[in-house]
């Protein structure tokens, strides 16, 4: 285990073959996650996951092997009464005593509460994503927390999407202090806005998390996207299930548009690429090309106005 500020890595691969199981299952599961593990078709227990610690909040990333999740009876003595939301790539079997057995689509969301017995078998774990919340995070935000079913987050819809995609660049990309608390409140109006909630709260997450989340979507299928010279609202808005007006206005509120600041990443990532040994036999015109700015008298005419240096200036200051 490596554990950095307020990120937390686990792996397995390290721990020797014969010591493996017995690890995963009093380390890792009983105590990091309060969890009993058990491989499923008698297979070995592999995992790997980093975790980040934000205000009443957690988001992790991983894999793991096929296995079994139970919380006991037993494990339930420590009161812990979190609520925990998680996607496996082959999806999950959920089992509740007494109520029978969910069954998650692929990729789909489960809902699992750790005041609750339960047991949930993933067959397929090349990839997974998990949040956790504190019971009191969202008890402000969703009615009746306690009695939400494995099942209560319809996938297809774009307040999931948008859920599982803003947790997972959290997880993936790190979170400064100053910034955790903020990440962490649009998770939770996330979560709510996913299972429904009140139109009064609806109202106010859809203007603090579902707006934060969806620029965020937006401004990764920018990243994803630069390399196309015809990239823009109207694309980017088919893509994502937005109408082109709503995406300007959200850069308008941050004080520009969608085309300046589509302009500004690229600019910035050939600056980043000029200045950078790895590309210096790379022709810039290519450079260019590839982050989608096909016509050489705007690239060098916005180049030149941004940074007050010609491309070639650039290059050549990194020679010197």
């Amino acid at each position: 285990m490596a554990s950095q500020d307020n990120v937390i890595v686990l792996s397995t691969d390290e721990i020797a073959d014969r010591e493996r199981e017995a690890a995963v299952r009093e380390f890792y599961g009983r105590i990091c996650m309060r969890l009993d593990l058990a491989p499923l078709d008698r297979g070995a227990l592999h995992l790997s996951a980093s975790t980040l610690l934000l205000p009443g909040v957690s988001v992790a990333e991983g894999k793991v092997s096929p296995m079994a999740w139970e919380r006991t009876a037993a494990l339930r003595q420590d009161a812990n009464d979190d609520l925990v939301v998680s996607w496996i790539a082959g999806g999950w079997g959920f089992d509740t005593p007494g109520q029978g057995t969910v069954e998650t689509p692929a990729g789909a969301p489960c809902i699992m509460p750790m005041d609750g017995r339960w047991r949930a078998r993933a067959p397929g774990g090349d990839w997974t994503i998990c949040a956790r919340f504190d019971r009191s995070t969202l008890e402000p935000l969703v009615r009746h927390v306690g009695d939400l079913r494995p099942d209560a987050i319809n996938p297809g819809t774009p307040e999931a999407r948008l859920l599982l995609a803003y947790v997972t660049a959290v997880a993936r990309g790190g979170m400064s202090a100053g910034l955790a608390p903020l990440a962490a409140q649009h998770i939770a109006d996330l979560f709510a806005a996913a299972v429904g909630t009140s139109r009064e709260v609806g109202e106010v997450i859809a203007g603090r998390g579902v707006r934060a989340a969806r620029i965020e979507a937006i401004k990764r299928y920018i990243e994803e996207n630069m390399h196309k010279a015809r990239l823009s609202a109207e694309m980017a808005g088919r893509g994502l299930g937005l109408s082109p007006r709503y995406i300007r206005r959200l850069f308008a509120e941050e004080g520009h548009s969608f085309s300046d600041y589509v302009m500004q990443r690229r600019l910035e990532r050939i600056h980043r690429q000029l200045a950078s040994p790895l590309f210096a036999a790379r022709p810039i015109a290519d450079l260019a090309f590839e982050a989608g700015l096909v016509e050489p008298s705007t690239f060098y005419r916005q180049f030149r106005s941004r940074y007050r240096m010609t491309p070639s200036e650039v290059r050549a200051g990194l020679a010197q």
